[in-house]
C-alpha cells in the first residue's frame, strides 16, 4: 500500500514547492523552501536558527473547518499557515528590505501573487487558494517572520 501522506500533506509539498522556485530578477527569494518540520524552535536554539535557514518559507496545515452542502455533500476548508521569515545585519532591513535584499514586506507581497487564486493542479478536487490574513510572528531588530495564512475549500462526494 503505498502512502502519499493524504491530501493536507500533498499540499504543503505543493505550497513548499512552489515557493521554492518562486523568483526575482533570476534569483531564488527564498535560501529554504519546505514543509514545516520544526525547523525553527526552543531544540534548535529558537530565533538564532533563523540564521541556517534564512531567507525561509515552511509550509503547514493549520486547521480544518467543515460545512455540509446542498446534497449534503462535506465541505472542508482547509487553512494553511506559510511561515515566512528573513534575518539582517543592520536593523529593520529584515522587515523592509534595502537594495541587496528583499525584507518580509516585499517577501509576503510575493508569496501573495503566488498562492492567492492558485489552483494545485490535477489530481486536487479542490478550489484556488485564497489568502485570509497574517500574524506578526517575530519582530526583533534583526529578525523578522510572519505568519500568512490561505484556505482552500475541498468538497467530498461519496
Amino acid at each position: 500500500m503505498a502512502n502519499d501522506g493524504g491530501m493536507l500533506a500533498r499540499l504543503e509539498r505543493w505550497i513548499a514547492d512552489t515557493l521554492a522556485a518562486l523568483q526575482v530578477d533570476d534569483e531564488n527569494v527564498f535560501k529554504t523552501a519546505d514543509v514545516w518540520k520544526h525547523q525553527i524552535g526552543v531544540a534548535r536554539s529558537g530565533v538564532e536558527s533563523f540564521d541556517a535557514y534564512e531567507p525561509f518559507a515552511f509550509a503547514a496545515y493549520s486547521r480544518v473547518d467543515a460545512d455540509r452542502q446542498g446534497g449534503y455533500d462535506l465541505r472542508q476548508i482547509f487553512e494553511f499557515a506559510v511561515l515566512i521569515g528573513v534575518g539582517s545585519k543592520e536593523t529593520s532591513v529584515c522587515r523592509t528590505g534595502n537594495a541587496n535584499s528583499l525584507g518580509t514586506s516585499r517577501i509576503r507581497e510575493l508569496v501573495i501573487a503566488a498562492l492567492d487564486g492558485a489552483h494545485p493542479g490535477e489530481g486536487f478536487s479542490c478550489d484556488e487558494f485564497k489568502y485570509v490574513g497574517e500574524v506578526e510572528f517575530v519582530d526583533l531588530p534583526k529578525k523578522h517572520a510572519i505568519e500568512m495564512h490561505f484556505q482552500i475549500p475541498w468538497i467530498s462526494t461519496s
